[in-house]
């Protein structure tokens, strides 16, 4: 019994995109850190007699990193300032926090048909913060990222902090937030931001966090077709031949 045309034509279109698609080629490197974390505080009201002053009431930290590669996959998370890696033949990730900084990297020697790496790592600071006080944070961010023959791959830094506060009676609400995003070579940025209590204190938060993610999966359409080998042409003509030879005999039946 003949198989119908459709299913013919579908295993073929299978068995092409497999023919394609760029298994054990390339090879992928992303990382992303938050070097030199730091704040500073400055008296907006020299007559208030109020010295500027910043109280932390938790601090806390996490990580967490996934490797898929092929058959092989490995995944781990811990929270608190520690490091955490983990490995599957020919890929790596790993993931750190410590006070002043957070890191991430993932590196791919062999880059599979079927990868998927994610690692991330960050810290988050509650405070309390005088009144008339400016609040200056900073941090240096450097991403690298080299991404031959990963479909899609990224690594990003942020820094950013929430405050809420009274302003004449009313709760208000200030946020700043600053991303270095890189999808391809190095880059580096100093992020700087900064945020004012008025006549009340502040309650806020600071954040800092790194990613770097690989994405290269079948599933997902290339962005651009390669020019297919010999054998592929052999391999499409063959099947168009079958699937002629399956209607004939259809019409026949």
């Amino acid at each position: 019994m003949f198989s119908h045309p459709c299913t013919i034509a579908a295993a073929l279109f299978t068995a092409g995109m497999l023919a394609y698609a760029p298994a054990h080629a390339g090879q992928g490197k992303a990382t992303a850190s938050l070097s030199n974390i730091q704040f500073e505080l400055i008296d907006l009201d020299l007559t208030d007699n109020i010295t500027p002053s910043i109280t932390f009431s938790r601090k806390s930290a996490s990580e967490s990193v996934l490797i898929r590669s092929g058959s092989d996959n490995a995944q781990g998370s811990s929270s608190g300032f520690k490091s955490i890696s983990r490995s599957v033949p020919d890929a790596t990730v790993s993931a750190s926090a410590t006070p002043t900084s957070v890191q991430v990297g993932a590196q791919a020697d062999v880059v599979e048909a079927n990868l998927n790496a994610t690692a991330t790592a960050s810290q988050t600071m509650s405070f309390v913060l005088s009144p008339s006080t400016r609040l200056s944070f900073s941090a240096q961010a450097d991403t690298v990222l080299d991404n031959e023959g990963i479909m899609l791959a990224w690594s990003s830094a942020t820094l950013g902090a929430s405050m809420d506060m009274l302003i004449n009676g009313v709760v208000g609400n200030e946020t700043v937030s600053m991303t270095l995003r890189n999808t391809k070579g190095e880059r580096s940025r100093f992020l700087f931001g900064s945020m004012d209590t008025g006549a009340s204190i502040g309650r806020g938060t600071l954040t800092a966090s790194t990613t770097a993610r690989f994405i290269n999966s079948l599933s997902m359409a290339p962005l651009a077709s390669p020019v297919p080998e010999p054998a592929s042409y052999a391999m499409l003509a063959a099947g168009l031949l079958v699937i002629g030879a399956a209607r004939r005999k259809a019409r026949q039946a």
